[in-house]
């Protein structure tokens, strides 16, 4: 299974109790439409993180950076679920470097998004031959994933792929795609994954 990874821009809360700081967000939604992801657009359905969410031992990083843990669901830091809206998460942030300037960045609203890192299941995608009616683009839709890390990131933005491999990575995942305008840059996580469905 291909590791893959996606971001959300929604105000995450931060509360305090005593010295303790919680954070609460959505690293995913229901039913909507993703951005342009290489040529198709994306929408996860319910319950397709909801078992891995409760078994696995999930960790929480800041800007996907195993140096800057947040929480941990095996150590009790770290809480998951999904409810109507979409797959949530809390986190009581560590009293470290990186837990403090967290807290602070939220409060101020510099950062905003949230991410997972997840892998599809067997079986746990579909295409339809429904276009987005925007954007003429195919989508996938999600139905069974295996949610291994999210939390807070600075930037939610996707990654910018071109053209030749934005068709690669959209083969890959068996759609249909639309190219893109030549001489775009490809990012790293844009990259890895178009070579791991190119092998």
């Amino acid at each position: 299974m291909t590791m893959e990874r996606r971001s959300l821009t929604r105000p995450a809360e931060i509360r305090a109790d005593g010295d303790k700081l919680t954070m609460r967000g959505y690293a995913y939604r229901f039913g909507e439409l993703s951005h342009d992801l290489g040529g198709f657009r994306e929408r996860i359905m319910p319950g397709a993180g909801a078992e891995s969410l409760r078994t696995n031992d999930v960790v929480a990083t800041y800007n996907h950076d195993n140096n800057n843990a947040l929480g941990r669901m095996s150590a009790g830091t770290l809480r998951t679920g999904e409810d109507a809206e979409g797959g949530w998460y809390e986190i009581d942030l560590p009293p470290t470097t990186v837990g403090r300037d967290l807290a602070e960045l939220l409060k101020r609203g510099d950062v905003k998004g949230s991410s997972f890192t997840f892998r599809v299941r067997d079986g746990g995608q579909r295409v339809h031959g429904e276009l987005d009616a925007e954007s003429g683009l195919p989508i996938r839709e999600l139905t069974s994933m295996d949610v291994v890390e999210l939390g807070p990131v600075l930037n939610p933005a996707y990654p910018t792929t071109d053209a030749g491999l934005m068709r690669s990575i959209a083969h890959g995942l068996g759609i249909a795609s639309r190219s893109a305008p030549r001489g775009a840059l490809l990012s790293h996580p844009a990259r890895d994954l178009a070579r791991a469905l190119l092998r």
